[in-house]
């Protein structure tokens, strides 16, 4: 009747017995009602016993649930070691959704393109349960640069359903590419000469979780034997000096840059158009993800529109990720969420942007910040541990860093408001120093790493 957000500034009110003069209108309502709710039941008494229902609330754990929730480390898929199997390189696929599919999975694609192109015979191999169809994923696949015969490179096999065991030879290997998959590369090489396989990190995936069971299990997938293949330097530089990979010499690491998915206007367009009246802000907000850090993002937020960040220009505030999430700024201003775009519309409407504020609790760079600010916009984004400063600015200095606090965060959104009216900068510094596609993010360095990993298959 009254939605959410209306409910929890009238509960918020009441609890700080404050005056509910100032709340919306449909808030005030809601303040209302629950003041004469309590008049029949009292409301901590209500509360009370909401909360004790759902604590005895009658919960079952079975054996399978309970393997289900960890991501069914202990319960992986059978394996057979077939002497008529072709030798292959098999690249272990966790479940993903088309709509949702993220940049880590053509992370993944990539990677296993790449290997291919060294001579290797490759397979993914798509081990979780989940509801895999193979002609939707093909047309949506083709839709994506260097995807669309990824199905004429490689060969793609789906054991989810677990009618069958995965078939291997014994002198088949792995790219493990995701924290749980590496359990399951271990089990395969158990099979086939215990061979290290190769870890493709595109994060500290145990950061992911609070200290809990999948944390441990997280934790302890990069205690195997492996070689590492990381996302980024700053990545390879984090996991070395936290000893979270092993040290040891035979045990090859090395990091590759995804290449980013940018698009900028031909330079007198740009220059047009950024000179319009009018500025775009876009907000990467993620509240289901938490190291997008949406909390902290969205009070910066805030508090530079209250300091006056975007008073002296005409702004309009766009939100962009997971979910359907508004931002309320102020009276009558909010961040109003895209919806989920295409890589194509992706494109279009982020070279449209002045500024971005995009922020990843992660050794990680992410992607964001590079496309934002290839595309010629103004980017704050936050420092973490080996992402320095002179990481960052060192991809663009369109990117302005600030620690993950609140005060250096509404700083550097003034800085950025101010920034984009240098325009002439914006375009000069969207030359980032990175990969604007996968044939520059390989090297010769990473093509002999890949023969050193396979040498055996």
């Amino acid at each position: 009747m009254f939605g959410p957000y209306a409910c929890r500034l009238a509960l918020a009110t009441h609890h700080e017995a404050a005056s509910p003069a100032r709340l919306p209108a449909r808030a005030r309502m809601a303040y209302y009602a629950l003041q004469g709710m309590s008049l029949v039941i009292p409301l901590p008494r209500l509360m009370r016993d909401q909360e004790k229902a759902e604590i005895e609330r009658p919960q079952i754990y079975d054996e399978h649930l309970l393997n289900l929730m960890v991501n069914r480390i202990y319960n992986l898929p059978e394996v057979q070691v077939d002497p008529a199997a072709p030798r292959r390189i098999n690249v272990l696929v966790p479940a993903f959704t088309i709509s949702t599919i993220s940049a880590g999975f053509f992370g993944v694609f990539n990677v296993a393109l790449f290997i291919a192109e060294q001579g290797y015979r490759v397979r993914l191999v798509l081990f979780d349960n989940f509801n895999y169809d193979a002609r939707q994923f093909r047309e949506a696949l083709a839709r994506f640069p260097t995807m669309e015969k990824l199905f004429e490179r490689l060969d793609i096999e789906y054991i989810g359903a677990r009618t069958q065991p995965l078939r291997v030879s014994t002198h088949d290997n792995c790219v493990a590419t995701v924290w749980y998959s590496a359990y399951f590369a271990e089990k395969i090489a158990g099979l086939t000469g215990q061979r290290p396989f190769l870890y493709l990190i595109q994060d500290f995936e145990a950061a992911f979780h609070p200290f809990n069971s999948l944390y441990c299990m997280a934790r302890r997938s990069y205690a195997l034997r492996y070689h590492t293949l990381a996302s980024s330097s700053a990545l390879l530089a984090y996991l070395r000096q936290q000893a979270i990979i092993s040290d040891d010499p035979q045990l090859r690491a090395s990091s590759f840059n995804n290449a980013c998915s940018s698009s900028i206007y031909p330079a007198e367009q740009f220059r047009q158009a950024k000179a319009q009246s009018g500025k775009r802000l876009v907000f990467y907000s993620r509240p289901a993800v938490n190291r997008n850090m949406f909390e902290m993002a969205a009070l910066a937020l805030i508090e530079a529109f209250k300091q006056g960040a975007f008073a002296a220009e005409t702004w309009e505030f766009y939100g962009m990720g997971i979910g359907n999430t508004t931002v309320q700024l102020g009276p009558g201003v909010v961040v109003r969420q895209l919806p989920r775009m295409s890589l194509q519309e992706y494109q279009d409407v982020t070279k449209t942007f002045d500024l971005c504020l995009t922020l990843m609790s992660s050794p990680h760079p992410s992607l964001i910040p590079i496309d934002l600010a290839a595309a010629g916009a103004i980017v704050v984004t936050n420092t973490f541990e080996t992402k320095t400063a002179d990481y960052l600015t060192g991809i663009s200095a369109n990117i302005i860093p600030a620690p993950p606090e609140l005060p250096a965060l509404t700083q550097a959104l003034v800085e950025g408001a101010r920034r984009t009216a240098d325009v002439e900068a914006r375009l000069r510094h969207a030359e980032v120093n990175w990969p604007r596609s996968w044939d520059e993010t390989w090297t010769d360095a990473h093509r002999a790493m890949i023969r050193e990993v396979f040498a055996d298959v």
